[in-house]
């Protein structure tokens, strides 16, 4: 397995004397590129580091952890660990559990690439991962963008094996005796890429062997293809900021008009990945009514008057305790007043809604979801995620421009709530 005519072409290799930072699960692909780093790095003059991200999400993470670490010990390669609850992390996000996985190893690897001044970042990705998802953005319907898989080199992450078959690997690893953990979750076949891998991908082998190579190779012609269009659309765009006259991008030709939207996207901190078709066809008939539309990574499209104007998601407001009288929660001002003497009830906390959130409004005939609540109270959908939600006991009471909750019963305390413009 020779990697290094690869990273030649896409000036992967750093200067002698600097740093490639390789993530590694423990998996057998991420072992042997970090085995293969390791050798060429002594080679070449560079050092070769490892991140490993525990993300709480199966059973055998302790033994993945141990394979990671035995291997960089006994080789003497830097190692940064790290934990993140997933499942958690996808709540707090609003996320699904792939994107707040993804968004999570990927701060992860950017905070451990600063703390050892690395150069580049490695991931694992190899041939069949590239025809793999070319074949499955294929099946969901995806435009160019997807069609050209995955990029060997993004920023400072690059990809080493990005042109490497499957096959080659397992035979690198052979050869070397390298140790590596077997994902379970890879014999799962609720995942459609696994489905993908065990029943379809024989098949299609059996009409082309070397259909993994060629599909690899379609994705590099679409590349090139989707890049020329990328800079097609960018002169079309203002020089800096994530807005456009909405005329002018309903002007644009068709096929320049999803390419505008996901490069205002990703001005405004989404990122193009999360952002699918049924996304653009959304921000399409947006910019024709008028109106909000939430979109991925936080991002908010916000289109009235002549001006389509995509807003970054503002850092997220933690929960805080509430005391009586004052407190300040990013531009709120929460006033809780006690009424005849008595003390106020159990603990008083403010944080932003949260999907599962329901209060019952006095007068109404039940419960029903805040996010319901909010819609009825025309509130614009791109201030919900600041907007203040009162609880007692951890359940809502009051939100401000929603109103206060039915408790059944003589609240004794007043809350007030008023904005800094």
């Amino acid at each position: 397995m020779d990697l290094l005519p690869w990273m030649t072409q896409w000036d992967m290799l750093p200067p002698k004397g600097g740093t490639i930072l390789c993530a590694v699960s423990g998996g057998r692909d991420s072992m042997c590129l970090l085995h293969y780093l390791h050798r060429l790095g002594r080679e070449r003059g560079f050092t070769v580091a490892a991140a490993h991200l525990d993300h709480h999400m199966r059973p055998t993470a302790a033994r993945d952890v141990a394979i990671v670490t035995d291997f960089c010990r006994a080789n003497h390669i830097p190692l940064r660990t790290g934990v993140t609850p997933v499942y958690e992390k996808a709540e707090e996000w609003r996320l699904t559990v792939e994107e707040a996985g993804r968004r999570a190893r990927y701060e992860f690897l950017a905070a451990a690439a600063t703390e050892l001044h690395a150069d580049k970042i490695a991931t694992a990705h190899h041939q069949n991962d590239q025809a793999e998802t070319v074949l499955l953005n294929l099946l969901r319907g995806t435009g160019p963008a997807g069609l050209a898989g995955i990029p060997p080199v993004r920023d400072n992450f690059i990809r080493p094996l990005l042109n490497t078959p499957r096959s080659e690997i397992e035979d690198y690893v052979a050869e070397h005796h390298i140790p590596y953990g077997d994902d379970e979750t890879n014999f799962d076949l609720h995942y459609a890429r696994n489905r993908l891998r065990r029943s379809l991908w024989p098949l299609l082998e059996e009409i082309n062997p070397q259909a993994t190579a060629h599909i690899a190779a379609a994705a590099a012609i679409l590349r090139q293809e989707d890049s020329y269009l990328d800079a097609l659309a960018a002169a079309c765009l203002p020089p800096e900021g994530a807005e456009i006259d909405r005329q002018a991008l309903l002007s644009a030709p068709e096929a320049l008009q999803s390419r505008l939207l996901r490069q205002l996207i990703d001005r405004a901190g989404g990122g193009k990945k999360d952002v699918s078709a049924s996304h653009l066809r959304a921000l399409l008939a947006l910019c024709r009514s008028g109106g909000t539309l939430p979109l991925p990574g936080g991002v908010t499209a916000v289109c009235r008057g002549d001006t389509l104007r995509l807003v970054p998601a503002a850092p997220p407001l933690a929960r805080q305790p509430l005391h009586e009288g004052a407190n300040r929660w990013g531009k709120y001002t929460i006033i809780l007043t006690p009424q005849h003497g008595v003390p106020l009830p159990g603990p008083f906390t403010v944080r932003p809604w949260q999907g599962r959130d329901r209060m019952t409004l006095p007068g109404s005939r039940g419960s029903r979801t805040v996010k319901r609540l909010l819609m009825d109270a025309a509130i614009p959908r791109e201030r919900w995620e600041r907007l203040p939600v009162i609880c007692c006991d951890g359940k809502p009471v009051f939100i401000p421009g929603v109103g206060p909750a039915e408790t059944g019963e003589t609240i004794p305390y007043h809350i007030s709530v008023t904005m800094e413009e």
